[in-house]
């Protein structure tokens, strides 16, 4: 599977892809942010995210499991040999402290990560906890390298 061909797929499902920007873009990963045209409520996030994954066949990792942190450390990885311009991520951490960033300026943020083959996918959603407005969406979708022995 090519990342940009399932980050496409993603951000399309979502109905995000119209109008959507690459923040990185090459073919070990992706990340595009885009703002959805469809209307969903705060506790819709994750089951349109999970239904997303399921019709993808993405397995979805849980964020607080050793699962998880491993994933960071390839996708962090990737970045550091395909970017010019990486910033560690701070794994689960860096993630949760953005979701907190978003909710204290009045926002509703949700996101699930998972894999799929050799990639490795976040989806993150947000939204005005007011309900009005549009709803944004950012998917990370990058190449699963092993990683390098030190």
């Amino acid at each position: 599977m090519e990342v940009m061909e399932l980050s496409r797929q993603i951000m399309d499902y979502l109905d995000a892809f119209k109008g959507s920007k690459p923040v990185v873009h090459n073919p070990e990963a992706m990340i595009i942010r885009g703002t959805s045209g469809t209307k969903l409520k705060p506790d819709e996030i994750i089951p349109k995210i999970t239904e997303l994954f399921n019709k993808l066949n993405i397995k979805k990792i849980e964020v607080n499991s050793e699962k998880s942190r491993e994933m960071i450390k390839q996708v962090d990885a990737t970045f550091r040999k395909t970017t010019e311009v990486f910033d560690e991520s701070n794994g689960v951490a860096g993630i949760e402290k953005l979701k907190h960033t978003f909710e204290i300026t009045g926002f509703v943020a949700d996101y699930l990560m998972g894999e799929i083959e050799d990639i490795g996918v976040y989806v993150v959603m947000w939204m005005d906890k007011s309900g009005f407005g549009p709803m944004f969406v950012e998917t990370m979708v990058v190449r699963l390298h092993p990683l390098e022995e030190e």
